[in-house]
């Protein structure tokens, strides 16, 4: 091989190891959404398309940095905004941001979102917050709870996982109960996450009352509206669960 030949495959080794990859933009693994400008003029859809995730941070953040992303996803609220959470998860975020999308690819998506969720604690706000702060925080809790609710991102759970989240849900739900802040709402985020769980796992018991009983199939699929009494019914199907699978 002649020495001209040798510098050229030295010069692209060169310039193949300096090149900037996209994700080395990412501050602490988690992707920085660009703030909107002043009278900027976009429609709505143009507003969509300025803050999804580009297509080449998807192919390299990790999974625990594209579920923090997903969290800071200024729409996120959007949520919240359709004919129930289901609905707006499903049309108004999904459809529209390729974060959720990526992140229900992901292999270790239930191991991740179950690491996360183990961090969080309903009562960690400060009472006297501005209420808009508290909301916030309360609300960071539900839309981690829908999101982790979905089917596809519950499947990947192993049976120790499964226990895991079981036990994890059942105490945070107690927690949102002894404070009357979370209200209905945020029982009905952690009871729709452990439902969905029971069906995905097919806990039979769970299943019959889910078909027999209206208002649990209500909450399941689309949280709520429902009462106190149908979230407590539920959490004591896990609660059994969680007993089954404990002696299996």
């Amino acid at each position: 091989m002649s020495k001209r030949a040798l510098l050229i495959i030295l010069i692209v080794g060169i310039i193949s190891c300096s090149k900037h990859s996209p994700c080395d933009d990412l501050v602490g693994g988690v992707y920085q959404f660009p703030e909107l400008p002043e009278n900027h003029g976009m429609s709505h859809d143009e507003i969509y398309q300025f803050w999804d995730l580009p297509a080449d941070i998807g192919e390299c953040i990790s999974t625990e940095g594209l579920i923090e992303t997903c969290l800071n996803y200024p729409e996120l609220r959007l949520i919240m905004a359709g004919s129930n959470p289901q609905s707006g998860y499903d049309k108004l975020v999904k459809a529209r941001f390729r974060g959720i999308r990526e992140l229900e690819t992901r292999p270790d998506r239930g191991t991740r979102l179950l690491k996360r969720y183990l961090t969080i604690d309903p009562l960690g706000y400060n009472p006297n917050w501005e209420l808009v702060d508290i909301g916030h925080y309360l609300f960071s809790i539900y839309n981690l709870e829908i999101i982790f609710s979905q089917q596809a991102n519950l499947e990947p759970l192993t049976n120790h996982e499964i226990i895991k989240l079981l036990e994890t849900a059942i105490s945070i739900y107690e927690k949102k109960k002894s404070d009357l802040n979370h209200g209905l709402f945020g029982l009905e985020c952690t009871t729709t996450l452990l439902g969905r769980l029971m069906l995905q796992k097919e806990y039979e018991p769970f299943i019959n009352a889910y078909e027999e009983n209206y208002w649990v199939r209500e909450l399941i699929k689309y949280y709520g509206p429902t009462s106190l009494e149908i979230t407590e019914l539920v959490v004591t199907f896990s609660e059994n669960f969680l007993n089954q699978l404990k002696n299996y």
